[in-house]
C-alpha cells in the first residue's frame, strides 16, 4: 500500500499552474579556453563574453585543480572570490570533467585562479558562460496524489530537445540531499532561470544528457522537478557517481556550508523526500543497503555492500563538503518532518 501525504499549507497556497509556454526560453552557452587569455602575475586569467551570462562553470580534461577560484563583473564591479569544487555527480559512464556551477547574476567578464600541487594550470581550463533566457516566473502544481506542488520542467523552460540520455529504470530505495554550492545570492524570481542554465551546464556542456537532480528546491521552499521522468517513475539520475543506482537525489539551490537552508527549503526538501518514499514504500526514519558503484571519489570501494539511512547527505557517500556543514547538520531534521508526514498521512 503506498502511502499518501498531504502537503504544509503554505505549499499549496501556490499551487496554481500556469500554463506551459509553447517555446522554451532560449538558453545557450560560450565556452572559453584560457590559454588563450593572458596570464597575470598572481596567476590569473581574464576573460570576457560577446554577451552577459548569468552561471558559469570551469571544465578540463585529465586530473581535477587541487584550487580552482572565481570572481565576476557586473555593473556594480567585481565580485569577491568563491571556491569550486569539482563536481562529483556524475553519471556512472565517461562525461566531461568540471566544476560546480555558479550562479553570476547578469555579468560580462571572468577572472579564474586554478592550482594543482601549487602550480597554475588556468591554462588547461575552458570557462562555460551560460544565458539562461528569460520567462516569467512559474507557479508550481501537484500532478500526482498526495505530490507536494513542484514547477514542472515545460513550466521552469526546459528545452526538451536537450535532453539525450534516455530513461534508465531503478528502485528507489533512498533521499540523496544535496546543495548546488556555488552561491546563495540569487533572487527567487531567478529560480527557474538557475535551474535552466544548471539543465544546459548538465546536459551539453558536462555532456551528461539531462540534470542530474530529481529535484530542485530554492531557498524560498519552491520545488522544481529535475530528472525527466524522476518524479513520476523510478529514473537513475546523476547525482551521487557510485550511488546513483537506487537514489532519489534533492538538492537544496545555494551554498549551504556557513549558511543554514531557509525553514521553507528544509520543509519542501522534507515533503518532497517523504512522497517520493512513500511512492516506494520506503520509511523515512528507516536504513536501506546500496551497493557501491565505480567512482574515484567514494569512501567505498565498488562492489561494497553500504548501510545508510533512507535519508543521506552526499557526503555520506563521497568525498565532498556537499550539501555544505550546515545543510547536513539539517538531515535529523528532514527526516524528523518527512516521517512525520508519512506517518500523519498514512491511509
Amino acid at each position: 500500500m503506498r502511502l499518501r501525504l498531504s502537503v504544509p499549507i503554505a505549499l499549496l497556497l501556490a499551487s496554481t499552474a500556469l500554463p506551459a509556454a509553447a517555446e522554451p526560453p532560449e538558453t545557450t552557452s560560450t565556452r572559453i579556453a584560457l590559454r588563450d587569455a593572458p596570464l597575470t602575475r598572481d596567476a590569473t586569467r581574464e576573460v570576457h563574453a560577446d554577451r552577459a551570462f548569468g552561471l558559469i562553470g570551469l571544465t578540463w580534461r585529465g586530473p581535477a585543480p587541487d584550487r580552482i577560484e572565481v570572481r565576476t563583473r557586473s555593473g556594480s564591479g567585481w565580485t569577491p572570490w568563491t571556491a569550486l569544487e569539482p563536481i562529483d555527480s556524475a553519471p556512472e559512464r565517461d562525461t566531461q570533467q568540471g566544476s560546480e556551477p555558479l550562479w553570476t547574476g547578469r555579468s560580462d567578464s571572468a577572472q579564474v585562479r586554478a592550482s594543482r600541487g601549487g602550480v597554475d594550470v588556468t591554462g588547461d581550463l575552458e570557462l562555460v558562460a551560460i544565458d539562461p533566457g528569460t520567462a516569467p516566473a512559474p507557479a508550481p502544481r501537484s500532478s500526482a496524489p498526495g505530490q507536494p506542488p513542484v514547477v514542472g520542467r515545460a513550466e521552469w523552460g526546459a528545452d526538451e530537445s536537450q535532453m539525450t540520455w534516455p530513461p534508465e529504470r531503478t528502485k528507489t530505495k533512498a533521499v540523496t540531499v544535496h546543495h548546488t554550492a556555488g552561491t546563495n545570492d540569487y533572487a527567487c524570481r531567478e529560480s527557474a532561470a538557475l535551474v535552466r542554465a544548471i539543465y544546459r551546464y548538465h546536459a551539453v556542456e558536462l555532456k551528461w544528457g539531462d540534470i542530474g537532480y530529481h529535484a530542485l528546491v530554492d531557498k524560498c521552499g519552491t520545488i522544481f522537478e529535475g530528472r525527466a521522468g524522476g518524479l513520476r517513475d523510478d529514473i537513475v539520475g546523476g547525482h551521487a557517481r557510485g550511488f546513483n543506482q537506487g537514489t532519489f537525489g534533492v538538492s537544496m539551490m545555494g551554498n549551504y556550508d556557513g549558511v543554514v537552508p531557509s525553514r521553507d527549503t528544509v520543509e519542501s526538501v522534507a515533503a518532497i523526500s517523504a512522497w517520493k518514499l512513500g511512492t516506494a514504500e520506503v520509511a523515512a526514519d528507516g536504513r536501506t543497503e546500496l551497493i557501491a558503484g565505480r567512482a574515484d571519489n567514494s569512501h567505498f570501494p565498488a562492489g561494497a555492500a553500504v548501510p545508510l539511512p533512507t535519508i543521506f547527505g552526499h557526503r555520506d557517500v563521497s568525498k565532498t563538503a556537499c550539501p555544505g556543514q550546515r545543510g547536513y547538520e539539517q538531515l535529523d531534521e528532514i527526516r524528523a518532518r518527512a516521517t512525520a508526514l508519512q506517518r500523519d498521512h498514512r491511509p
